[in-house]
């Protein structure tokens, strides 16, 4: 099942687009706010906060670390979004007997944007660049007078002036990350999509791999099976783990507020999956394989009010977004 290269597929569908949305109550859990003087220029706030879909399996924890620093004339929030977003794996019907089909978790997207006039911007983040490693690790040093660094690792690049850090570690096997393409000075936004997928030795694979006769074969089992269509996909544990179960996200963003500027502003922070169609057919010679991107998307959104002056956060509201093709 070698794939000789990788096209884009160009399977048309005729579905129709279902857009349902849901506002749901503005619940989470704010721990309160805990103060460390690091020195007589640098006091640390941290607060953490979460928020859940249940409907979705989506969860988010935030931790809120305010900088007050005495020798630099912003505040800086450096905000950890981790959590777990739930695959919507869906197993195939082992009684299907030439059609079958799954549903996995294809990409997860996640991201903060500043609902504020120019008084607060993004300034730095965490991944910066595309990965491909199985395992993404990066250290964030503050220093006095507003200077940021990161590196890779969980402890490289830091030094004695070090006056706070914090740390992102999360797998992502035959995954990459990627930098949301409107990232700018108020969004920053991230992608974790699967990328190079093998099956039993054969591929790499990826969500648009296409062969003329076979199709996509990501996870079909045999061209020549003789076993129903619903037996014939590779077994659940050979799938990449982000697939059929869930993902982890731990990002970093730096936010910089202007002293003189409004003392409250929001943020708003999305998780997101989306889910693709795997199918599989016996067209009486042989199987073929097809996967349709994007079949389901599940959005959970939560947006906070930010409380500069007191390093204080509220959950102002939630939304659920289902969007089925």
């Amino acid at each position: 099942m070698k794939m000789n290269k990788l096209v884009k597929s160009s399977v048309a569908t005729s579905m129709a687009l279902l857009l349902l949305s849901n506002t749901a109550n503005a619940e989470g859990k704010i721990t309160p706010v805990s103060v460390k003087k690091v020195d007589d220029k640098v006091t640390l706030y941290k607060t953490t906060a979460t928020a859940d879909s249940d409907k979705f399996k989506i969860s988010q924890i935030l931790t809120f670390n305010f900088i007050k620093d005495k020798s630099y004339d912003k505040d800086t929030l450096v905000l950890k979004a981790t959590g777990n977003i739930n695959s919507g794996f869906v197993k195939p019907n082992p009684n299907d007997y030439d059609f079958s089909k799954l549903y996995w978790g294809a990409k997860y997207n996640v991201s903060i944007s500043s609902q504020s006039n120019d008084s607060v911007n993004v300034v730095d983040y965490a991944p910066k660049n595309q990965n491909e490693e199985f395992q993404v690790q990066n250290t964030l040093g503050y220093t006095f007078g507003g200077d940021i660094s990161i590196s890779n690792g969980l402890s490289g690049g830091l030094n004695g002036n070090t006056a706070f850090s914090e740390t992102i570690n999360y797998k992502q096997e035959s995954y990459r990350t990627t930098l949301s393409r409107n990232t700018n000075y108020k969004n920053i936004g991230w992608g974790v999509e699967a990328h190079k997928i093998m099956n039993n030795g054969w591929g790499p694979y990826g969500r648009d791999s296409f062969h003329p006769t076979y199709g996509n074969e990501l996870f079909l089992a045999g061209r020549q099976s003789s076993a129903y269509a619903g037996q014939n996909f590779i077994a659940q544990h050979q799938m990449p783990l982000l697939s059929r179960s869930n993902f982890n996200p731990e990002f970093l963003s730096v936010l910089s507020h202007r002293q003189d500027g409004a003392k409250k502003s929001k943020i708003t922070v999305t998780y997101q999956r989306e889910m693709d169609l795997y199918q599989i057919r016996w067209n009486g010679f042989y199987w073929a394989g097809a996967n349709y991107k994007n079949f389901k998307t599940r959005t959970f959104k939560s947006t906070y009010e930010i409380d500069w002056e007191n390093h204080k956060v509220k959950l102002l509201d939630t939304k659920e977004t289902e969007n089925n093709k």
